[in-house]
């Protein structure tokens, strides 16, 4: 009896020390934070890369004020382990109705596109905008339709962050923000560099460029296929979501090209992606349509040549660590490439600066910054 009353004791000082250490965690609960991780069903995406990169991070982070709820496309199922909440939303239910969603102290949107279906109740909200695409993408209807939408979640959102300055600008010219900033908070892009690689069936053995993103109309890759007339001795993979009706404008350049060396391939595996990058003469990104260019940040992780368009948010983003087109004409381009080329990977300095670049878009920089935002929205 003796020796139990004695460890009581010691237990009973542990526990006044922990509680002596953290004095603002004496009086107050831990606030739920909800990430709408939905996207995380569509792997293949951007947004789903985001989606599965949150929940690996957050499933895991053991923090004294806050814990966390992830909101999941309906009918997924996978254990995220004891530090998370989830819910599954009903798909036609909650594009209407927020019965059924919980009740939480702060809800993040991490893409505009969850605006489409209803929120759950919340003390402080989030909204991250990654692009404007709407304004290229849709006819004038539409693009009303989606200002609307994009309005009213901002007048509701505690704060608004984007994901480069480019976008932010943007934001500012096309909205009354009713005096909140646009926080920047740069993208978080995965470390692939070491992942395993599998060389894809359709690969010639020839040397190649490589190209990848939803086949959109934005993306330019039918001018890449073009400029391929004048590198007959390469190929050309265009990988990507190609189920939109802009694929049909590439196939039909694919068919005209009389060197036959230009492949759209559709969507590929992880594992096919890494050796692509790992093993391209060069990554091609034509893009006219971005808010932050995610493929081009992986490819400067294998240290690969980059060349991007002079659009949108690219210059910002790559910075020096990649050659800008000046004009998008498939012969200026082609000349571009070849003056560039030759003698690239010779440079090995260079070469160290790129991947050096691609670290500093760190998921540990990424999710600091949210969590930071977080803390400053619930506990100031």
């Amino acid at each position: 009896m003796k020796s139990f009353f004695i460890t009581f004791l010691h237990f009973r000082s542990e526990k006044a020390d922990y509680w002596a250490k953290k004095p603002y965690l004496c009086n107050m609960e831990r606030k739920t934070v909800l990430l709408d991780i939905s996207d995380i069903g569509n792997p293949t995406s951007g947004f789903g890369q985001i989606a599965k990169n949150y929940a690996e991070w957050y499933s895991k982070m053991e923090d004294d004020s806050l814990k966390f709820h992830f909101l999941l496309p309906p009918g997924y199922e996978k254990d995220f382990g004891p530090l998370v909440d989830t819910t599954c939303m009903r798909r036609k239910y909650h594009k209407h109705f927020s019965k059924g969603l919980p009740t939480v102290n702060l809800w993040h949107s991490i893409t505009q596109q969850q605006l489409k279906r209803r929120r759950g109740r919340c003390d402080q909200f989030v909204l991250t905008i990654h692009d404007l695409n709407y304004l290229t993408e849709k006819n004038w209807l539409r693009q009303l339709k989606h200002k609307w939408v994009l309005q009213r979640a901002i007048h509701q959102a505690d704060a608004v962050t984007c994901i480069s300055n480019y976008v932010r600008r943007q934001i500012e010219e096309q909205f009354d923000m009713e005096g909140k900033p646009v926080r920047v908070i740069y993208n978080g892009v995965e470390d692939i560099s070491h992942q395993p690689e599998s060389r894809p069936a359709f690969a010639t053995g020839r040397p190649f460029f490589f190209a990848i993103g939803q086949i959109r109309q934005k993306k330019n890759f039918h001018l890449l296929v073009d400029m391929m007339r004048f590198f007959p001795d390469y190929d050309l993979y265009v990988c990507g979501d190609d189920h939109f009706d802009y694929s049909k404008v590439v196939r039909q350049h694919i068919a005209q090209l009389p060197t036959g060396n230009a492949y759209l391939t559709g969507k590929i595996t992880a594992e096919e992606k890494v050796w692509l990058y790992r093993h391209t003469e060069a990554f091609l990104f034509p893009s006219i349509g971005e808010g932050f260019g995610l493929p081009a940040i992986e490819a400067m992780q294998f240290g690969r040549a980059v060349f991007i368009s002079n659009h949108t948010c690219l210059p910002e983003i790559c910075g020096d660590c990649a050659t800008v087109w000046p004009s998008l004409q498939p012969e200026a381009m082609a000349a571009v490439v070849k003056e560039t080329l030759p003698g690239f990977y010779t440079r090995q300095a260079y070469i160290e600066h790129l991947k050096q670049h691609a670290q500093q878009f760190s998921y540990e920089k990424h999710i600091a910054a949210y969590l930071s935002l977080y803390k400053e929205l619930l506990l100031n």
